[in-house]
């Protein structure tokens, strides 16, 4: 991957350089109930004003929440979007007796997000919805948009998203999804990774985690990956701590890179432009 394709890359996509607006936010803690009764708790940042405004439905990562993405979250909805996002069973915040069956966790996370992908807050637009999740929840918002794993959830979404952001994918697990899982994704669909994305005895490679991208139909696929980046873009969401100034930077050039595709994928007419390109980003756009 070469930088010079890289910037020319940016340029093309987003010409213009000017700043883009921020919308005050508010958040709520709510809950809905799963099928079974099960009660979801669901945390929704959305902008105060009036409007309507796409619906991001986003799935957390193994044993975190969503109170830990919020550096990550937050800008989304500043810049126009309902974010809705499910704590899973999974999590640490999460009480319990004894901790669940993998097969539980698979299952309810599916179903969790569908109930996100359904979720109405008082300024949603219906008609406009997307999914965005992190390592484990990213596979899960994969899942919403049309992929198919090794074992297929008993629940999910009636609708496809319209978009997919998915930060830091797993690669292929043998009983939980094979590359040819991801060709039938079919929403445009942006892949964030970095060259430290490396969990040990997991995911070995960082490149693991484009294989979602590569296996994906070809013609609205994003790929943006950070120099040095790991899971957590150094502590940034996640796994909460002090960031470097690199790390946060970069952090800052994905959190740009979501909301200008995602603004690109809902062709809003007051889209944000991306702006020029940072040293240490790699951005890979189809043509």
């Amino acid at each position: 991957m070469r930088a010079a394709a890289f910037v020319l890359a940016v340029l093309i996509a987003s010409p213009a350089q000017a700043q883009c607006s921020r919308l005050a936010i508010a958040v709520t803690e709510t809950s809905m109930t799963a099928p079974n009764g099960r009660a979801v708790p669901m945390t929704i940042i959305a902008p105060t004003g009036r409007g309507r405004y796409p619906v991001i439905a986003f799935s957390h990562g193994n044993f975190a929440a969503p109170s830990r993405y919020r550096a990550m979250l937050d800008p989304v909805a500043a810049a126009g979007y309902v974010v809705v996002a499910p704590m899973h069973v999974d999590s640490e915040l999460m009480p319990h007796d004894k901790p669940p069956s993998q097969a539980t966790v698979w299952q309810t996370r599916n179903e969790d997000l569908a109930l996100a992908l359904a979720a109405t807050p008082r300024n949603a637009d219906r008609r406009r919805r997307g999914v965005m999740g992190h390592s484990y929840g990213a596979l899960n918002a994969q899942v919403a948009a049309g992929a198919v794993p090794a074992n297929p959830p008993s629940s999910r979404s009636s609708a496809l998203p319209q978009t997919l952001v998915a930060w830091s994918p797993p690669g292929p697990f043998p009983g939980l999804i094979e590359p040819a899982g991801w060709s039938s994704i079919a929403t445009p669909a942006l892949t964030i990774t970095g060259t430290a994305d490396i969990l040990p005895g997991f995911i070995d490679k960082w490149e693991l985690h484009k294989v979602a991208h590569e296996q994906t139909p070809k013609g609205n696929r994003w790929l943006w990956v950070g120099n040095g980046i790991n899971h957590y873009f150094g502590g940034m969401f996640g796994r909460e701590k002090p960031a470097s100034p690199d790390d946060q930077r970069l952090f800052a050039r994905a959190v740009a890179t979501t909301v200008a595709f995602l603004d690109k994928s809902f062709n809003r007419r007051r889209a944000c432009p991306l702006g020029q390109a940072v040293a240490g980003e790699m951005l890979e756009i189809d043509k």
